[in-house]
């Protein structure tokens, strides 16, 4: 079964009037019932799907995978990266077209067009440098990064740099000037449109594919968005997200710590006396032994093999005094302070993964008032591969389209991957928790409820987990 829009819900039972337990995108394909199970309330028939629910076909799914939104549209978000789509950021206002325009199109609709594109061939080069990104960093199967990050990002040519197949033919759908599938995007526009919106200078946005116009639409290079919309290459600037990440505890276990600033040092103890050591990297992973001693009028804590570190320069993670009730064994659940800006995976009593956070700016202030993060006892409620977020919810200006790995635990609050800054460690969020996309893709595939192989998100219900506890304190 194919979904035709970019929200298809997923239903417990065959009926129009059910809470949803999840939701497919246009791109998917998924397992379903060979006959439909009743048309009730369906006339093209409700199918069962992989692995539970049922989904109504007709305007928005389809059993025919060769209707043309089927046809046209068969890319989903990649799980095996931390970064599940390609993702960019618009260097300049641009409009979203619905078709290829003409020159005198996109003379009318992108202002002062021909000096950026005189900009743009002459710095080219620099404008489209990437840097080591998330999907730079090899995963193993459990999805901790292994080995070191790498120096250099890996080198993409512009086709894959923006989701491309590496042909840059034009696609069958947008041929002769044509537009020969309907607009998935929530921005109505009618049929006659060239354009569905536009992008905001800053703006960041997932692609599926992109291709090269012909001469007479300036030979420029377009971009397709996961809602089928075309946006002009170059205005935008890929993005490779931060390619920092956390750490498992199995061998280690806590209290641990990461530096907080580069050049933090270690310090040696002899004879009472404290001399400077080596230096530590910016969030260098230090395990601790939780010694903590007042050395020459500064609180110290010791590490493992014996050296000494300033507490002032660490973020420090340590085990609670006192287990939650929760903690029984196998229990999952996450526990986040804020002061510290840290985030432990727990099953049970044994902690598994810790790393860096970017909670609220406003720290500990009221979160009805203030931009800070609630604080309390949550289960995760709703979970999404990738979604759209805007100022209100994200720490970023305009909007952010396909947000990866979201886990929503109160109301708009969700924790989430964070592809548009490597800050990790310090606040700076609208009042949700961000994570570096390595970490957001650990927890979303660690966490519960879970999401299905080809859904695009799940709902907390009896069939797809309660969702996991998560505990965020000073």
């Amino acid at each position: 079964l194919a979904p035709l829009a970019m929200n298809v819900p997923i239903l417990p039972k065959p009926d129009r009037h059910a809470e949803p337990i999840g939701y497919l995108r246009v791109g998917a394909r998924v397992a379903r019932s060979e006959r439909p199970v009743t048309h009730e309330g369906c006339p093209d028939g409700w199918y069962a799907v992989r692995p539970v629910g049922f989904v109504c076909t007709g305007n928005d799914a389809t059993i025919k995978l060769d209707h043309p939104v089927a046809r046209a549209i068969q890319v989903e978000p990649d799980r095996s990266h931390p970064m599940p789509y390609k993702y960019a950021f618009a260097r300049a206002i641009g409009p979203n077209y619905l078709r290829i325009p003409t020159k005198a199109e996109q003379l009318e609709y992108e202002m002062r067009l021909e000096r950026h594109l005189r900009s743009y061939r002459k710095l080219q080069a620099k404008w489209d440098e990437l840097t080591v990104g998330a999907n730079d960093v090899p995963l193993d199967e459990q999805g901790y990064a292994k080995g070191a990050i790498p120096d250099h990002a890996r080198p993409m040519d512009m086709s894959e740099r923006y989701g491309g197949a590496g042909d840059d033919a034009v696609p069958w759908w947008l041929a002769d000037g044509e537009r020969r599938i309907p607009n998935l995007s929530s921005y109505r526009a009618p049929p006659y449109a060239v354009i569905a919106d536009r992008f905001k200078r800053h703006a960041g946005v997932a692609l599926i594919g992109t291709f090269v116009a012909g001469e007479a639409a300036l030979g420029r290079r377009f971009a397709i968005s996961t809602d089928a919309r075309l946006l002009p290459a170059d205005k935008l600037k890929a993005d490779s997200g931060s390619p920092f990440h956390g750490a498992s505890l199995r061998d280690v276990g806590l209290p641990v710590a990461f530096a907080r600033k580069a050049g933090a040092t270690y310090w040696e103890l002899a004879d009472g006396r404290l001399r400077a050591g080596e230096r530590l990297r910016w969030r260098e992973l230090v395990p601790l032994n939780g010694n903590v001693r007042e050395l020459e009028g500064t609180r110290m804590v010791e590490t493992r093999d014996g050296r000494w570190l300033r507490s002032s320069d660490l973020k420090t993670a340590a085990k609670p005094s006192t287990l939650p009730s929760w903690a029984r064994k196998g229990v999952r659940w996450i526990d986040i302070s804020i002061v510290s800006q840290t985030l432990v995976l727990w099953e049970g009593d044994e902690p598994v993964y810790v790393t860096l956070v970017s909670t609220g700016k406003d720290g500990l202030g009221d979160p009805k008032t203030t931009l800070s993060t609630p604080q309390g006892t949550f289960r995760i409620f709703e979970k999404h591969v990738t979604t759209t977020m805007d100022s209100d919810v994200a720490d970023h200006e305009f909007e952010l389209r396909d947000v990866p790995w979201v886990m929503y635990f109160k109301g708009g609050y969700a924790l989430h991957g964070a592809y548009w800054h490597d800050d990790f460690g310090h606040v700076r969020s609208h009042g949700c928790v961000n994570l570096a996309p390595i970490d957001a893709r650990f927890v979303f595939l660690w966490s519960s409820p879970e999401v299905p192989e080809h859904w695009h998100a799940a709902y907390r219900s009896d069939a797809l987990g309660e969702g996991t506890i998560l505990s965020i304190h000073k």
